[in-house]
């Protein structure tokens, strides 16, 4: 943990003391979906530099939110990956964002990661009156299986049920997320060849209508 503090006894302060460095909740934010590598993080966290991505990592461990691993053979490699304490940042995580998607000056056309558009999913999920639904979404590095109900919204990252999905939706990260939470056609999208689509275009239809964003703050 670094030895600047707050020195201050709310623990909302002490969270800040922990977390409030830069990059730190993105650092959480990329681990949420399982363990990555230091140049997996530095992939997707394009703008961060490596001295201060191994400080952050380091302060992590040092506050139990993080441990670094090594896999074993034949990968050997050595990896970050939350604690079970360092989990429960999901839902502060995804609370922040509800919130920050009510912001004025929020800008949708910025890239995207994987993992944020993933917890964006989480955060945004309304189930709607409709139906649910099945969606396989083909994102960069796998399939993301999107199920749902009435009463919550599963993501499996490997999907290995005999389940048939009701469709498929192709694309990159920051094309799925135009669709989703921009304002991007998916006529066009196809069309333009940024998002292949097949299967039932209702459950699609549904599973677009999911995820509205707030009305922006006054």
């Amino acid at each position: 943990m670094s030895n600047k503090s707050y020195d201050d006894g709310c623990a909302a302060a002490h969270a800040m003391d922990l977390v409030g460095n830069r990059w730190a909740l993105l650092i959480a934010r990329e681990l949420m979906f399982g363990p990555k590598r230091f140049t997996d993080l530095r992939s997707d966290l394009r703008n961060v530099s490596p001295n201060v991505l191994t400080q952050r990592l380091e302060d992590l461990e040092t506050a139990r939110i993080l441990r670094r691993r090594q896999l074993p053979p034949p990968a050997a490699s050595w990896v970050y990956e939350l604690t079970e304490w360092g989990r429960e940042l999901e839902e502060p995580i995804l609370s922040l964002g509800r919130w920050a998607a009510r912001s004025p000056f929020l800008q949708q056309d910025l890239p995207m990661t994987r993992a944020g558009l993933l917890m964006a999913l989480r955060a945004m999920y309304r189930p709607g009156t409709e139906g649910g639904f099945c969606i396989d979404l083909g994102l960069p590095h796998g399939t993301v299986r999107v199920t749902g109900t009435a009463t919550e919204l599963r993501l499996d990252q490997a999907p290995t049920t005999p389940e048939t999905p009701d469709a498929v939706l192709a694309g990159t990260v920051d094309a799925l997320d135009g669709l989703l939470f921009g304002n991007t056609d998916l006529s066009h999208a196809v069309a333009n060849g940024d998002i292949d689509c097949q299967g039932d275009r209702d459950a699609i239809d549904r599973f677009l209508q999911a995820f509205p964003l707030p009305p922006t703050a006054a």
